[in-house]
């Protein structure tokens, strides 16, 4: 009897072996995660205060900050983009002195010759000098006038009839580097002190009058 119930016993702890055996504990990950809401876009005010943005290289004005982040884009100033200027070339102008007066944002100079004073963004207004009051003086080179700085007929340069006498003529470099000069109540600018000096008018500074 005693026999028997062992043998039972061993049968039944060999079943509950095999069942155990034959479980498998499967451990599971984390699920899915349910789906994020998309981001609101961002209310931008209407408030134009420009900004200067960037992304990628590329540059772009906003009317304000919040439009250029919600655009994805980097601030990277104040204010409007500003394009970037080609730099400017050198211009080689000739050493000729034919003078006119150029304009610039309401300022007027007196040039060499119109090539200086394109080369230098001026808009050529006038054959001649630059007068005192602005306008361009309407002379030009050689016309006889005092303090043209070209030789001519009775323009006040030695050896034509003017202060200084004689029959000698000077020849003068063809170089621009203007001058002020004055003769009497007369104050003109020449290309050079060279061009003053032979029309008999004294240097009273650099630059144009």
């Amino acid at each position: 009897m005693r026999f028997l119930s062992f043998a039972k016993m061993s049968a039944a702890l060999a079943v509950v072996a095999t069942v155990l055996a034959a479980c498998v504990v499967v451990e599971e990950g984390p699920g899915p995660r349910p789906p994020r809401p998309d981001r609101p876009p961002e209310m931008c005010t209407r408030e134009y205060a420009p900004v200067c943005g960037e992304r990628r290289g590329e540059r772009q004005t906003f009317g304000n900050a919040c439009m250029a982040r919600a655009d994805g884009f980097r601030i990277v100033g104040q204010g409007e983009c500003r394009r970037e200027r080609p730099p400017q070339q050198q211009t080689a102008c000739p050493m000729i002195y034919q003078p006119v007066c150029g304009e610039r944002r309401g300022e007027r100079r007196t040039f060499g010759n119109s090539c200086s004073a394109g080369a230098e963004g001026f808009r050529v207004v006038g054959q001649g000098e630059c007068r005192g009051d602005g306008r361009p003086g309407g002379g030009r080179p050689g016309d006889g006038r005092p303090g043209d700085g070209r030789p001519g007929d009775g323009g006040g340069r030695p050896g034509a009839g003017g202060p200084g006498g004689g029959n000698q003529q000077v020849a003068c470099p063809m170089i621009f580097d203007p001058v002020c000069a004055r003769r009497g109540n007369d104050q003109r600018t020449f290309g050079n002190s060279c061009e003053a000096n032979s029309a008999n008018y004294r240097v009273v500074r650099a630059g144009s009058c």
